[in-house]
């Protein structure tokens, strides 16, 4: 079954079951937008605002391009109307801007790797999904999903790889 055949057309909110696999993905990324948040939380007393260089400043780009994928996420889940994945959104964003902001102001780079690992961890299992549900909305086809999903656990491998040549 595709996750939207019934509700495309729909106009009002609703949930969707989202199964085991859907809501492991949402707690495994909710510990890392956890921590994005708290780096921000932390680098708000910090006077320092740079741009990083070396490997810290690609890590920096990477993680900026991720979150500008996960800002326009944002306009798909209001036309999907989908309750969960809508207010997900909302604090996925908050963690990824979270950790850029803490980046820029020189602090957050301790807790990046783990940030990485767990985003990287959570799209894996959502591939997973995407695979098992053969999810799709829109008539778009279900690959699209999966090598999407997989664009952004690349980039956080790549991230938290990084991280041991610094």
């Amino acid at each position: 079954m595709n996750k939207k055949t019934d509700m495309n057309n729909s106009h009002t909110w609703y949930f969707y079951n989202w199964t085991l696999l859907g809501w492991l993905e949402t707690v495994i990324k909710a510990i890392a937008l956890f921590i994005g948040i708290r780096a921000f939380r932390f680098s708000v007393s910090s006077p320092i605002w740079s741009i990083p260089s070396g490997i810290h400043l690609f890590q920096w780009i990477l993680l900026g391009i991720l979150t500008l994928g996960i800002f326009f996420a944002i306009f798909n889940r209001w036309q999907n109307k989908e309750i969960s994945s809508m207010i997900f959104v909302l604090f996925n964003n908050l963690g990824h801007w979270g950790m850029l902001i803490a980046l820029t102001k020189n602090t957050g780079w301790e807790t990046l790797p783990v940030f990485a690992f767990l985003m990287m961890l959570g799209d894996l299992v959502k591939i997973t999904f995407l695979k098992q549900k053969n999810y799709t909305e829109k008539n778009i086809p279900a690959s699209v999903f999966v090598w999407g999903t997989l664009f952004f656990a690349a980039g956080y491998a790549l991230i938290g790889l990084l991280t041991w040549f610094d």
